[in-house]
């Protein structure tokens, strides 16, 4: 008995053991003999491109495989018994379909078995196509498995294109006779929309009709050009403009036949029409993107082009290699790169161009250039403004007449407020004692007469020698040079849209006589020049001066600054001119004559600054000679004179009156106290007022 249980509770054992390992395992639920199939469609063109039939051999043949929804297959088992099913075929999207498209699964009995005629059909059930394949027609059911199996259906083979447009430089060369149709020159990076069209080539010629594609998108964009790295130009800089729209187009090979420009859309916006453009030919493949590079003519000849070559001469004309910006508008070291398209050369620090391309604008400030300038310069007959240096060289300030974030026009507007600035910045209010300052400045407080403490300390702004302040925050000392420039070519006459002319702290000696052919010019400054021992009287001639700044030019003489200044007063501009900064010179006195007869005299001074001379002699001017701002600081002046009736100048449009710094002995008697205008600021500051 004892041996018997033994093997019961063994067998026992047996059992749970085998139990519990099934249980463990998966279960099989596959239905026993079945499968399924899954039928992808290709295009033909695409799925065996080596037995691709011609286009004459194809008979029945879809436009895009997209357009079918369902197929019927034909199906023929082992025992050739017929099986006819349709199914749905569905892919991602209509782009996705012309790349495949799959059938619901269809279940089978596992075995072998022959594709027959298939068909296809739309969304509404309409036959769209139908043929017996030819290849590729035995497949397998594995039971419990899904087979997938290909069909290649005949559908015209087609590929993607997208155009880009690049510079054709061949133009160059060519007379510009033989350019398209251009309503006007214009630059690459105008083009916002293009027309293109092609037609299909075959042994060399164009054939069928013309397939035209309007109105494409075009996105300009500047690079590197990477084509270049290979042949001796890495880093060369260039641009393109690329069309980002995919456009379907059957396989073939194609030519560009013409194509349209355009700045906008719409009529009235077209720039160019051009029926001959360089030679480019394109091949598409099924179900591939081809991007065609469509070259876009530039001519050598366009004015645009011509300025650009001319900034390249003025560089080189004035020691252009080795130019190393100093200053706050550049990065520290920054030079012009002329290692890009030409169409591109007008993008350098410092130059500014119009919509059309044009220079506008050339300011040299702080480059360390010097030479002789090109007369290339001639070509820039868009030019605006010339800076050649300024009083602004040394960034010790910023300077608003110069801010670059309006336009020329804008600054032009508002000329007096930017002034009050420049004003502001080179005629600081006088300091009050530093405790004062100080005590002032832990309360919170903030005046003009504080606000060098806030920098310097009062030695620093007040010699306590003499009791004046010393500190100013503007402006080249006389003899600081930032330049070398030495000379302006005659050429300087054809600027006739110049209207800011600057030249400044250069080894400039003398001004060509053809500068008083710049008959826009309404701003000049001849600043800090201590080659130039002349007084440069051509600038009398000029039609259109409203602001003249001569300030900063010790080495004329009394007699020749005062001859200069009377040329200006006789001069063509004396009814016009407005501003005049004469500030740092040798000037001795300030007559009546520059201000006063029916033929000859300033008419318009509204900003007179001749701060810092030796004027020790004043004339009475008359009630009629009335400033916005008078400036005859730091000089010698014992007395204000008037005349008979009690007038030194006119009083009513008076803002600033300052005479700091001279010889005063008493506060003159020169202001009506029944007036009924108000003063902003007078200062008698820095004299000998006793009382």
């Amino acid at each position: 008995m004892r041996f018997i249980k033994i093997n019961i509770f063994a067998i026992a054992m047996a059992i749970l053991f085998v139990q519990g390992c099934t249980t463990d395992q998966t279960v099989d639920l596959r239905e026993k003999d079945y499968g399924y199939v899954q039928f992808k469609l290709y295009k033909s063109a695409s799925y065996n491109p080596a037995t691709k039939a011609s286009r004459a051999e194809l008979v029945d043949e879809l436009e895009y495989l997209a357009e079918a929804c369902k197929i019927e297959v034909n199906l023929y088992d082992e025992n050739n018994r017929i099986i006819r099913q349709t199914l749905v075929l569905s892919a991602a999207d209509s782009d996705a379909a012309e790349f495949g498209l799959r059938s619901d699964k269809l279940k089978l009995l596992s075995g072998s078995y022959k594709l027959g005629k298939i068909a296809l059909f739309d969304a509404l059930d309409v036959e769209l196509y139908n043929s017996v394949p030819t290849s590729n027609l035995q497949f397998t059911v594995v039971e419990g498995g899904l087979t997938q199996h290909d069909i290649a259906v005949d559908v015209a083979p087609r590929g993607k294109i997208r155009f880009s447009l690049v510079k054709d430089l061949s133009s160059f060369t060519q007379n510009p006779a033989t350019r398209a149709s251009r309503e006007r020159e214009y630059t690459f990076d105008e083009i916002k929309y293009v027309d293109i069209a092609v037609k299909r080539v075959a042994n060399n010629n164009t054939i069928g009709d013309v397939i035209l594609f309007e109105n494409l998108p075009a996105k300009f964009s500047q690079h590197f050009d990477e084509e270049n790295y290979q042949n001796d130009k890495e880093g060369w800089k260039t641009s393109s403009i690329l069309c980002d729209t995919l456009i379907s187009l059957e396989a073939d090979t194609y030519r560009v036949v013409s194509y349209v420009t355009k700045s906008k859309k719409g009529d009235g916006n077209t720039l160019e029409i051009n029926d001959k453009p360089a030679l480019i030919e394109f091949t598409v493949a099924d179900n591939q993107i081809t991007e065609p590079k469509v070259k876009i003519a530039l001519y050598e000849s366009d004015e645009y082009i011509k300025d650009n070559y001319a900034l390249y001469e003025i560089w080189k004309s004035l020691d252009g290699e080795n130019w190393c910006y100093d200053g706050e508008s550049y990065t520290r070291g920054t030079n012009w790169d002329f290692n890009k398209d030409v169409d591109l050369w007008c993008e350098q620090p410092g130059v500014q161009v119009h919509s059309n391309g044009r220079v506008a604008r050339i300011d040299l400030s702080n480059f360390g250039f010097k030479g002789h300038m090109s007369p290339a310069i001639g070509q820039l007959t868009e030019l605006i403004e010339l800076y050649l240096g300024t009083h602004n060289d040394t960034n010790i300030i910023y300077d608003p007449s110069l801010d670059m974030k309006r336009s020329h026009s804008e600054r032009q507007r508002s000329m007096f407020d930017d002034q009050r600035a420049y004003l502001q910045a080179i005629h600081p209010a006088l300091q009050m004692s530093e405790p004062c300052a100080r005590a002032l400045i832990e309360k919170g407080l903030t005046s003009p007469a504080m606000a060098l403490y806030e920098k310097y300390g009062e030695s620093e702004i007040i010699d306590k020698m003499s009791g004046k302040q010393t500190i100013r925050k503007y402006d080249m000392n006389h003899g600081t040079l930032i330049n070398g420039l030495l000379s302006l070519p005659k050429e300087i006459g054809n600027l006739k849209k110049v209207e800011t002319l600057n030249i400044a702290n250069g080894t400039i000696a003398e001004l060509p006589a053809e500068i008083a052919q710049m008959e826009s010019l309404s701003s000049i400054e001849i600043y800090n020049c201590p080659e130039m021992k002349k007084f440069p009287v051509e600038i009398g001639e000029l039609p259109m001066l409203r602001s003249v700044n001569i300030s900063n030019n010790k080495q004329w003489s009394s007699e020749e600054i005062e001859k200069g200044i009377e040329a200006l007063a006789k001069g063509a501009s004396r009814k016009s001119i407005e501003i005049l900064y004469a500030r740092e010179n040798n000037i001795t006195k300030l007559p009546k004559k520059w201000f006063g007869s029916d033929d000859e005299g300033f008419e318009a001074m509204g900003l007179l600054d001749l701060a810092f001379n030796k004027i020790s002699t004043l004339e009475p001017l008359g009630k009629e000679v009335a400033f916005i701002q008078l400036y005859l600081d730091n000089n010698q002046i014992e007395n204000i004179p008037h005349d008979k009736d009690g007038y030194y100048c006119g009083y009513d449009d008076v803002e600033n009156f300052s005479v700091n710094y001279n010889k005063l002995t008493k506060i003159p008697n020169i202001f009506n106290s029944n007036s009924t205008y108000a003063m902003n600021a007078v200062s008698f500051g820095g004299n000998q007022i006793t009382g």
